[in-house]
């Protein structure tokens, strides 16, 4: 009981840490606790839901309550809202357009992405209409990169991708989409690993007497060897899935991000 005891303490102290860099950007957007509880119940009623079915049934409120301590009426509430996370189709447009012009032929040429006449062959025009099938048009898509300065045009016309921007100018919708995509999936990884003995990939590299002109230069490194990596691996992702997509096979997803965290301002 006493080891037990502990690990609760040492579970609690850990969640209450990991929480603190969330808890701050909710106060800096005036999102008090009442609202994050809201949440956290929502959250708790959506997970017992997805992850107790007994034999394919979808548990009862009376269930969810016991699991979760959440109230009965809020359970009912909650699950006829039925709100889900997801991308919209800008943004999944988006996403395979930028696959594609930093991995494939002939939008990219020895892992550099080409600039792009507007129309015409191998333009921007024709990538866009790749993945849109014309639900949303291309000149609807270009206006929006070249506001949100993902995209610039040159005294020819012609369209480059900025990637050393691209993160940077974002719209929300992009950002909260991914902000939460990325940290679930991170979080999922390391639940995972603390629950199964089958562990999943998760290193980090940390190191805390360093100076300004160390940690600018580690900097710089880990952002371009860190860009490589994934260029390189979405490539391959990007050829794999086009063959994938056609096979009767479950189909399956991964993740992988990476980051650089400093105390440097």
């Amino acid at each position: 009981m006493d080891n037990e005891d502990q690990q609760n303490k040492l579970l609690k102290s850990a969640i209450k840490h990991l929480l603190k860099p969330l808890i701050r950007f909710l106060i800096q957007k005036q999102l008090t606790l009442p609202t994050l509880m809201e949440l956290v119940k929502s959250a708790y009623v959506e997970v017992a839901e997805r992850d107790s079915a007994i034999e394919g049934k979808a548990p009862t409120d009376s269930r969810i309550n016991l699991l979760t301590g959440v109230h009965r009426k809020d359970v009912k509430r909650l699950r006829d809202l039925n709100e889900h996370h997801q991308p919209s189709e800008r943004l999944s447009i988006s996403s395979l357009m930028l696959a594609s012009w930093m991995s494939e032929a002939p939008f990219n040429q020895g892992g550099q992405p080409l600039a792009l006449a507007k129309s015409g062959d191998d333009s921007f025009t024709s990538l866009a209409n790749l993945y849109s099938r014309q639900n949303i048009r291309a000149t609807s898509i270009m206006e929006n990169w070249l506001e949100m300065g993902w995209i610039s045009e040159d005294q020819q016309g012609l369209l480059h991708l900025n990637l050393d921007t691209l993160q940077e100018n974002q719209l929300s919708e992009d950002q909260l989409f991914f902000f939460a995509e990325n940290l679930a999936d991170h979080m999922a990884t390391s639940t995972h690993n603390l629950n199964q003995a089958h562990k999943m990939f998760e290193r980090a590299v940390f190191y805390n007497a360093l100076s300004r002109e160390s940690v600018l230069i580690l900097q710089k490194s880990a952002q371009q060897q860190s860009m490589a990596m994934l260029q390189d691996l979405n490539k391959q992702a990007l050829t794999m899935q086009k063959h994938d997509q056609h096979s009767a096979e479950p189909h399956y997803r991964f993740r992988l991000g990476s980051y650089f965290y400093t105390d440097l301002r």
